[in-house]
């Protein structure tokens, strides 16, 4: 169990949106308790998502629609 300082700090994570981004591990450590806490890299990945799919969207909406190519006969 995590002591009362970590939890602390990942309330205030979750409170104001902050996320944790590392190609590995995060190791976490409080020098009070000594207490040490070691999270997946997992924690970034929704952000990571929604950041993909803005991209494509605006993508999107930059790209001119392409002209008809149908051709009337009269």
């Amino acid at each position: 169990m995590t002591c009362v300082h970590l939890r602390r700090l990942y309330q205030i994570c979750q409170q104001e949106g902050v996320k944790l981004s590392a190609p590995d591990l995060i190791h976490i450590v409080c020098p009070q308790c000594g207490e040490k806490e070691v999270c997946p890299s997992m924690l970034m990945d929704d952000v990571e998502a929604v950041e993909q799919q803005e991209a494509a969207r605006a993508q999107q909406a930059a790209t001119p629609p392409s002209a008809s190519t149908d051709k009337f006969s009269v």
